[in-house]
């Protein structure tokens, strides 16, 4: 080979690398420009379903706003009795203010639910009670105030040993509330949605 026909084999390798380089400059700048406009898609669809969260967010505000101001109030009632003992010293105290010193009997019983993790617990109190008509009467109803969550479930009244006495058996039942447990029953429900959407 002369030094023309070599010069000029040298030429075309020189321009086939350059093409070579120059279509992989072009496939790369188009692969970015590709990526580019799909990051820019994405970001603008994310955007759109942030924004329509925002108002399904700010709608269920709204909505719920009833719900959870009368949670709000209900909570300092709910958080007051957490066992046994507080319910049992609840009624000791009722008790003790209202001057009833003739309890004929008393029985409390702690009853388990199974699967109700909102109310794990309830406080089954029995008592009958015999004293004057005003302090019975006023006692079920400061035991109606300080324990508004219990369920009145026997209410007898009858004549007591003397005219101005009257008899009262009652059974009310005082749920336990639990509502940590519930929350983190909510949250694990919500991790378990999560992966579904996706």
């Amino acid at each position: 080979m002369n030094p023309k026909q070599l010069a000029c084999v040298v030429l075309l390798l020189i321009i086939g690398a350059m093409t070579y380089t120059a279509q992989m400059i072009h496939n790369k700048v188009a692969a970015t420009r590709t990526a580019a406009e799909d990051a820019e898609s994405a970001a603008t669809t994310a955007e759109s379903e942030r924004a329509t969260a925002e108002i399904e967010t700010t709608m269920f505000r709204t909505d719920t706003e009833e719900v959870r101001r009368f949670l709000r109030g209900w909570l300092p009632a709910l958080d007051r009795v957490q066992t046994q003992q507080e319910a049992e010293q609840t009624i000791e105290l009722s008790l003790r203010e209202r001057g009833i010193n003739l309890v004929r009997s008393r029985k409390t019983e702690l009853k388990q639910t199974a699967g109700n993790k909102l109310i794990p617990k309830s406080v089954l109190t029995t008592m009958v009670i015999e004293e004057e008509y005003a302090k019975v009467l006023n006692w079920l109803g400061d035991i109606e105030r300080r324990l508004p969550t219990a369920r009145m479930k026997v209410v007898q009244i009858t004549g007591g040993s003397t005219g101005r006495q009257l008899k009262m058996e009652v059974s009310f039942e005082t749920p336990i509330f639990d509502l940590a447990a519930a929350d983190a029953e909510k949250k694990k429900a919500k991790e378990k949605e999560k992966p579904k959407k996706s």
